[in-house]
Parts: structure tokens; sequence; C-alpha cells
């Protein structure tokens, strides 16, 4: 296993794409972590390199255009996080309601529960929340990404679409903001 310098090395996910990041992509998204040099700006970057190639793959899909929603999946805690994106991403990205995206999630080891999710059933027991990253946003590695929704059976991705309407139902206008670091914030 590799050396992973900013996340967990004792945990391994269950279904990593290691994808890489397209800093074009990422500049659209966190326009701050670019420009004038700086330590903080440049290690920001590479959390979120490895948080992508090695981070656990899951079903997302969207909910909303209007506003831009898309509901991330956690198979460990069984639910969604609900985030948000620019408008100008149903454009940029051909998207419609229940289009079917890719979450790369990493978690967190301390408890509590994160406020803004409502945990299922099926949950594992082993976090109490995560920070997802939406790979299409951030990767051009469009073939990976691709293999990996094809990996996820129709089933699953109605369950998360369902979850992410009950979500929307129960908590209207309650959502991250999707960008890579603020994504990882509980809503409430």
């Amino acid at each position: 296993m590799a050396l992973i310098k900013y996340h967990r090395n004792d945990t391994v996910a269950s279904d990593p794409v290691n994808i890489t990041l397209s800093n074009k992509k990422l500049k659209i998204l966190r326009p701050d972590l670019y420009g004038i040099r700086g330590v903080s700006k440049r290690k920001i970057r590479e959390i979120i390199e490895e948080h992508i190639f090695y981070g656990d793959s899951q079903p997302a899909i969207v909910i909303s255009l209007k506003p831009l929603l898309v509901a991330a999946y956690s198979d460990e805690l069984d639910c969604i996080a609900m985030l948000s994106y620019p408008e100008s991403f149903v454009i940029d990205y051909f998207l419609e309601e229940k289009t079917k995206l890719i979450t790369i999630n990493t978690y967190t080891s301390n408890p509590p529960y994160q406020k803004d999710l409502i945990i299922g059933q099926n949950q594992l027991n082993n976090w109490y929340g995560f920070h997802p990253i939406i790979a299409e946003f951030v990767s051009e590695d469009i073939e990976k990404i691709q293999s990996r929704k094809e990996m996820v059976n129709e089933d699953n991705w109605d369950y998360v679409y369902k979850l992410g309407i009950e979500y929307a139902k129960k908590n209207p206008n309650v959502w991250r903001d999707g960008r890579p670091m603020f994504s990882k914030v509980s809503a409430l």
C-alpha cells in the first residue's frame, strides 16, 4: 500500500477509483486555491488529490437543477449528503434530474454524527460523517469514472435518488457547499 500523507494509512477504501486531479476543473470550483503561491494552497490541493485517488467511490445523483443539488451517497453510513453547486454546471456538464455521478468519500471517525446526515439502518458503525467530492467535477479521468458507474446496479441508483428526494422534503433548503474541503462541513 502506498504511503498516504494526509489521510489515515490504517484504513482502505472498498471501492477506490484512483482518479487524478484536474487543476483546470478544480480551479473552476476553488479559484482561491490558485494564483499567488502559498504552502497552504498547495497543501489543500494535495489533500484533494489524495482524497480522490484513495477515497471510497459511491453513487451520487442529481436531485434538482434549480438549485443544482446532488445527493452523494455513503454506504458506510447508509445516507446521503446533499451538495449544492453553481447552476452553470447544469450546462457545463449536461446535467438533468437523475443524472448519475460518482462521489469519492473520505470519512470522519470522531463523534458525534454530522448533524445534517440521516443515518440509515444499514450503516456499518465505523464512521460519524463523510467528506464527499464529486468525481466528474474535479477529474478528467472519464473512462475510470464511467467504468465505476457501470458497476452500480440500477436498484442502488434508485435508492440514492429516493434518499435524496426524502432528504429534500425533510430538510428543505438545507445542503452543503459542494466544493472540495467545504463539502465535509455539516449543513446544520
